[in-house]
């Protein structure tokens, strides 16, 4: 499941669940892009990072 947080800045942060961020090889800090789709949003990677890039 994905979760939504809103940090004491009031800015939205969202959770993605450790298994589907393993499988698309998400890392820390990596850019996504938002699209509008009909019933609700789609997520796409921008940019992969390097090996040695992030934590």
């Amino acid at each position: 499941m994905v979760k939504i947080q809103k940090l004491p800045s009031g800015q939205l942060v969202i959770t993605v669940p450790k298994l589907l961020a393993e499988y698309e090889g998400l890392k820390k800090g990596m850019e996504l892009e938002f699209k509008k789709h009909d019933e609700g949003f789609i997520l796409k990677i921008l940019k992969k990072q390097k090996k040695g890039e992030g934590n």
